[in-house]
């Protein structure tokens, strides 16, 4: 299985997610058998006047995750391509951000209100493909809301101009995360499509992407908020797993956090620990990590937990 010229191990990926996906958190995905990791969304103005060792240090991409996409967010011409230079010889591919629908960065014309200029999309993405060896894929939506389901032609006229593979987010930008997504537009896009579609939305366990790779005959299935609850989720031998298990993941990734981030952010490590913790069963109150200060105190109340 390929993204471009990428192999891609297995057909589950980690969605990118502001705030969640640290070098640590990929890392523990990735030993979790996810297929492809992402870094989290970057802004374009962000990135573009960086130099090369800022870049890298932003990113903190290391070699035992790859293969990596980062995902790059933006409008403005120049400045999304010379943070494509900025991010390629750090990428094992280069995603394009068509899908958010946070209100700031709606207001900015950035992410998925670019559906609604589907002209300047293709022209912009066609420029990105140009400007690198890297592989390019877009992740994005199935249209603006009910009355602008454009996921179809949008998606072609990408594949078009070059893209390596489209992702596509279930769900119009109007629906932000609510309510199901629409499976039946995700397949119709894989229909059309020659190069590979990834499958996003509503998958909280394994399981459950085999059943969306089924209903859409999509390529890949990508995974957002089950995988931050559970980095364990691409792994089909832990799809039940015990409290022992879940400790383990835990202290993993506090473990991989000591090692590769440099930012000692405990409130960080508490909440991913708290986001893992989701289904620990126990009577103690899991929400007392939240107040801890000290990574060590986090992992001492880990080791602890009854």
């Amino acid at each position: 299985m390929k993204i471009g010229n990428v192999d891609i191990s297995s057909r589950f990926i980690l969605a990118p997610m502001a705030a969640v996906n640290c070098t640590s958190f990929r890392l523990l995905c990735k030993e979790n058998k996810a297929g492809l990791v992402y870094t989290q969304m970057f802004d374009v103005e962000l990135v573009k006047n960086k130099s090369s060792r800022e870049v890298r240090d932003l990113l903190n991409i290391v070699e035992a995750e790859r293969p990596v996409s980062v995902q790059l967010i933006g409008r403005n011409e120049e400045s999304v391509l010379k943070s494509v230079k900025n991010v390629e010889c750090f990428a094992d591919i280069v995603d394009f951000n068509v899908g958010c629908s946070e209100k700031e960065i709606l207001a900015q014309g950035y992410g998925a209100d670019l559906l609604s200029k589907p002209a300047l999309l293709e022209k912009l993405v066609g420029k990105i493909v140009q400007s690198t060896v890297k592989p390019v894929t877009v992740k994005m939506r199935i249209g603006i809301d009910s009355q602008r389901i454009i996921a179809v032609n949008v998606a072609k006229s990408l594949e078009n101009v070059g893209v390596a593979a489209v992702c596509i987010h279930g769900r119009t930008a109007q629906q932000k995360l609510a309510k199901k997504v629409n499976w039946t537009i995700m397949r119709q896009v894989k229909e059309k499509l020659a190069v590979p579609v990834i499958a996003n939305g509503d998958v909280a366990s394994y399981s459950q992407g085999l059943d969306l790779l089924g209903k859409t005959n999509c390529d890949y299935v990508m995974i957002g908020r089950g995988a931050r609850d559970r980095p364990w989720i691409f792994d089909p031998e832990k799809e039940h797993i015990d409290n022992a298990e879940i400790k383990q993941q835990i202290l993993r990734f506090i473990d991989l956090y000591n090692n590769y981030e440099k930012r000692g952010s405990s409130q960080e490590v508490r909440e991913h620990v708290f986001w893992m913790l989701k289904d620990y069963t126990t009577k103690q109150n899991t929400r007392a990590v939240l107040k801890l200060r000290y990574i060590k105190d986090i992992e001492n109340f880990i080791i602890n937990l009854q």
